[in-house]
């Protein structure tokens, strides 16, 4: 293998390393190339260490001794499975636009069933994300028709966790609200962590073991209305995806709607297919016979991008957004979260509430991200202030946790319609996607975007209650430098709270000054004290370690405390 040496294959492991490259394109058509060797070593080294095998010949031995069933775990270990929920939502847009003709096209049919295929589903995701979708927004098309989604996979471990239907915490959070509803129910004990689809909407998927080189039996004679067959193509040889399109289209009704992954264009294969928005096709005699019933109308000629005489665009919207957060640093992620690549344009920031109103006044803007703390006003005044039916939909995004129960539900009570935790250059491009994905799902909703906490949501709240604050105490032992943390963990405390002391080391006669200047930097009172005062509930105070803690053990001794250490405690802290 020449590319073994430039990324750092073991010479032992060239030999092995072929083979199992040329078993995975056999059998998925995947091709491992030289970009991928090193991948291929770590994963096989991996596996090896599972079965206790330690030398390369050895493995090599025992793959040929149980060629199919290892085989079909080497297809699992070296196929991505990386997919999240609502991925590439511009084509759920697209869905919504088509859903009326389909819907029709399905009426005329016995079983009134829209058939969708999700091709290499992966993990199941993109099935139950279509489910979500769907049960959302037909009933408003037409509650008389029905649908069915089949998904299919090459990696059984794969399917296997589609028709479980589990999912962590975190990709549940990803799902925008309003198709989150009450589909899902929170694990128990082990899985206390976890959340798994409820039958009313699993009912309407099935998954099955299916290889995109043998398509007939994967879907053994159904036939579809629309197939999503995305982020799979890359992995092929032109030749393979124009046959693997080619088997497809078979099992497709007129009129049916092909979608590709967003990178993965079909134009220049030979396909009887037309581009009708990005990565999304029709057959060419449909698209015709669309151009034709126009004409016959005398409507306006069909412009590139459009398909069927009832679709009247299949190009996704450009939205206009106005940020509102105090933190520069944010702003500048969020404008390059929401560039014009990727749908969006930011035309104004504000810095608070009080700013965001103003201009509101002269910008007019599609969407709306929105911090909760923020000095004059924030977020939650705002909303409680300003919001209307007429309001452009807001989306919170902000440091505080979605699980903290009572901020999320006062943010969705005066009016927001989802709610995503801010994003940090290191994980920028993950937490982007979920903001585009979660702006986009409330833009332009025809039945409301009006959201509420989903069951789910309930159940893994997070709900602290702190009995008599008053009579208790909080210490928080750190240096100045420790001061962005502590910010944000008072920013997350919204239920009472003890009187909260902050004592630095070492820092002398700044500390009053510093506490005036941070003054501004907190939602709740902070004061300077140089002895143990009577403390207040909801309240911060910045203090002296050498000057305040000895009165306080003496004054307050019998009060319950909690203590936080930032850092290092110097020898006489501790």
């Amino acid at each position: 293998m020449s590319g073994a040496s430039q990324f750092s294959v073991h010479k032992d492991f060239e030999i092995l390393i072929d083979k199992v490259s040329k078993i995975v394109h056999k059998l998925s058509g995947n091709k491992l190339g030289e970009k991928q060797a090193y991948m291929v070593e770590t994963r096989i080294k991996k596996r090896m260490m599972e079965l206790g095998i330690q030398k390369p010949d050895e493995y090599v031995s025992f793959l040929d001794k149980n060629m199919e069933k290892e085989s079909s775990v080497l297809v699992g270990l070296l196929t991505t499975h990386h997919t999240f929920f609502f991925r590439e939502f511009p084509h759920f847009e697209i869905l919504k636009k088509i859903l009326p003709e389909l819907a029709a096209t399905a009426k005329k049919r016995p079983d009134r069933c829209i058939k969708i295929w999700s091709a290499a589903c992966s993990r199941g995701q993109e099935v139950y994300s279509l489910a979500m979708f769907l049960d959302h927004h037909l009933p408003h098309v037409d509650s008389s028709v029905t649908y069915k989604i089949l998904g299919t996979d090459i990696d059984p471990e794969s399917v296997k966790v589609a028709q479980n239907g589990v999912y962590n915490q975190s990709e549940i959070k990803e799902i925008p609200l309003h198709y989150l509803g009450n589909n899902w129910a929170k694990g128990t004990g082990e899985i206390a962590m976890y959340a798994k689809v409820k039958n009313t909407l699993r009912d309407k998927c099935e998954f099955k073991v299916g290889n995109l080189l043998s398509v007939q039996d994967a879907v053994r004679g159904q036939v579809f209305d629309v197939v999503f067959c995305r982020n799979v193509f890359i992995y092929f040889e032109p030749h393979q995806i124009e046959q693997i399109c080619k088997d497809i289209f078979k099992f497709m009704h007129p009129g049916s709607v092909f979608f590709s992954g967003i990178s993965e264009s079909l134009s220049g294969l030979k396909l009887d297919v037309s581009s009708v928005g990005p990565s999304v096709y029709m057959f060419k005699t449909d698209v015709e016979k669309a151009k034709t019933v126009q004409e016959a109308k005398k409507a306006p000629e069909v412009k590139e991008g459009r398909a069927h005489a009832y679709v009247p665009d299949l190009t996704p919207e450009v939205f206009k957004v106005m940020c509102v957060d105090d933190s520069g640093s944010i702003l500048t992620l969020l404008k390059k979260i929401l560039g014009k690549e990727h749908g969006f344009e930011v035309v104004a920031t504000a810095v608070n509430g009080k700013d965001a109103m103003e201009k509101l006044k002269t910008t007019k803007v599609d969407l709306m991200t929105l911090d909760i703390h923020m000095p004059e006003m924030d977020g939650i005044t705002y909303l409680q202030k300003n919001w209307s039916k007429s309001h452009p939909p807001v989306v919170m995004i902000t440091s505080v946790s979605r699980e903290d129960s009572d901020v999320a539900l006062k943010a969705l009570k005066f009016g927001a319609s989802d709610y995503v935790e801010k994003p940090a250059l290191n994980n920028m491009e993950e937490r982007g996607e979920e903001i585009r994905t979660k702006l986009r799902s409330v833009a332009r909703d025809l039945y409301g975007s009006k959201a509420h906490i989903s069951s789910v949501d309930k159940e893994f709240s997070k709900h602290t209650e702190i009995k008599n604050a008053k009579d208790k105490m909080r210490i928080v032992f750190a240096s100045i430098s420790d001061m962005p943390k502590i910010k944000k963990m008072m920013a997350e405390y919204v239920q009472p709270q003890p009187p909260t002391l902050i004592l630095f080391e070492g820092h002398g006669e700044i500390v009053e000054a510093y506490s005036k200047e941070m003054a501004k930097e907190f939602t709740k009172k902070v004061s300077y004290v140089d002895s143990a005062t009577d403390f207040k509930e909801n309240e911060i105070y910045f203090g002296d370690f050498k000057k305040v803690y000895p009165q306080i053990l003496d004054k307050h001794v019998k009060k319950p405390c909690s203590m936080i250490v930032y850092g290092m405690m110097s020898k006489h802290m501790a």
